[in-house]
């Protein structure tokens, strides 16, 4: 099992640790320097978001990228999809993100860009993993130091969203908004990007020095005091991000915090209503209310394994207009960005709210209601084909999915379990159109992979 304290953690999603502990200055330094001789030639760009270790971690990648002879853009402190942003809006080679999105503020981690503000796949981590391991430092520090120049996305990242909503039907409308960045990045744009849609913004723990006054990740028990803010200010409409913006939470004008999902459907629906697009590209563990919105439309969802990355290469290949991550809200349009943009997400739902006079009580209601479980079970690799198998003959009347673990598919309701890409651990997931429903899947399925692994170690002794 991975100690967070000791060891990095290093997926397709990108490199997490605990500063000072299991990411250090010096892992810093060398991831820099395998990025750098994995990429081709160009300009990276380095941002972070408020974690205040990002600033000793930006420095040290910084000096190793120029001491590489490498020409670099510090954009500071910003959200990720604006770094994302600034990578593909300079047509650099690549870029550098420092931030653990949602984890705790002790964390930090680095996300890795490709060409055109494309994030890096499993593939790229395993390299850079592999060489971590060995040791090998196969760079070569030059006498000719690199350029390093500043540049703020801020303003382009605005504009790059301000351009694809409607603005003059949002600035007429004068949405009321609640804000809480929980003092993250997106404190620098969301804030700015809602006013200039002519909405009128009162925000909470939208400061940007390093100070958290809530979990950053938004989760419904995190945002009681958006919630109890949206009643007070009388706002028609909240939202929430975690720390570098690209997670979005919406809640409604009564106060009641949205499944991350829920707020992703009501920008798909706008979407395929206004629009001939009749693909939506998500991943395998996102609700079935993209399903029944996509379905009133006569459209098609294509389902990947989990991962940011994934989802955006099938966007890519499908030529796709829309995409997301229901479990984090997270908005992917090309257009804009090839990554979760979580200001982007909230512009939309302003957009929605300026085209239609109902509320988001009044829109959730059109929708299907879901009720979402998850446990974890410790569960040891050599067990997993033996879960998969029992899984599979258990539920062989069901539809089966291996997209990403095992998928079992029922009439409205499903059950997934995948392998901690991090942990010896099984992930169980489940939705259903009741809570006791969802839970007792989950529960079933713990029972089943408690006799697959007694099942296993049975026949080693």
């Amino acid at each position: 099992m991975l100690n967070p304290k000791s060891e990095l953690i290093i997926t397709g999603s990108g490199i997490r640790g605990i500063f000072n502990q299991s990411l250090k200055v010096i892992d810093a330094v060398r991831v820099s320097e395998i990025f750098s001789s994995l990429i081709g030639d160009g300009e990276i760009v380095v941002g972070r978001d408020t974690r205040p270790s990002g600033s000793p971690l930006s420095e040290a990648i910084l000096a190793a990228l120029t001491a590489l002879g490498r020409d670099v853009v510090d954009v500071g402190v910003a959200p990720t999809p604006s770094i994302i942003h600034a990578v593909r809006t300079l047509n650099a080679a690549g870029g550098v993100v420092i931030s653990a999105s949602h984890n705790p503020p002790e964390w930090n981690g680095l996300k890795l860009v490709g060409t055109g503000g494309l994030l890096l796949d499993e593939e790229w981590y395993q390299k850079v993993k592999e060489q971590l391991r060995l040791g090998e430092r196969r760079v070569t520090y030059k006498a000719e130091i690199g350029r390093r120049t500043n540049w703020n996305p801020l303003a382009s990242h605005i504009k790059a969203i301000l351009d694809h909503v409607k603005v003059d039907r949002s600035r007429s409308s004068r949405i009321k908004v609640a804000l809480d960045c929980g003092g993250g990045a997106g404190s620098l744009v969301t804030p700015r990007l809602l006013r200039s849609l002519g909405c009128k913004v009162t925000t909470i723990h939208c400061n940007s020095d390093g100070y958290f006054p809530r979990p950053l990740d938004p989760t419904s028990n995190a945002l009681s005091d958006l919630s109890r803010f949206v009643t007070a200010t009388e706002s028609d409409v909240g939202f929430a991000h975690d720390c570098d913006a690209d997670r979005f939470v919406c809640v409604a004008e009564d106060g009641s915090v949205l499944r991350p999902d829920e707020g992703l459907a009501i920008i798909i629906d706008d979407f395929l209503k206004e629009t001939k697009e009749r693909i939506v590209v998500t991943n395998i563990a996102s609700s079935l209310i993209i399903d029944d919105v996509a379905e009133k439309y006569g459209a098609k969802v294509v389902r990947t394994p989990v991962g940011e990355a994934y989802v955006v290469q099938e966007v890519i290949r499908r030529k796709a207009k829309i995409g997301g991550e229901g479990s984090s809200g997270g908005l992917i349009i090309p257009e804009v960005n090839y990554t979760r943009d979580g200001p982007l997400a909230c512009a939309k739902i302003v957009e929605v709210l300026s085209k239609r006079d109902v509320s988001i009580s009044e829109l959730l209601r059109s929708f299907p209601k879901y009720y979402y479980e998850r446990m974890d079970v410790e569960c040891p690799k050599s067990a997993l084909e033996t879960v998969f198998r029992r899984i599979a003959e258990k539920h062989k009347d069901k539809e089966l999915d291996y997209t990403d673990g095992l998928k079992v598919i029922g009439e409205k309701e499903w059950l997934l379990i995948r392998a901690s890409r991090t942990e010896p651990k099984v992930r169980i997931l489940a939705e259903a159109e009741s809570p006791m429903r969802a839970k007792r899947l989950c529960e079933n399925a713990v029972e089943e992979i408690g006799k697959a692994i007694h099942e296993v170690e049975s026949s080693k002794a």
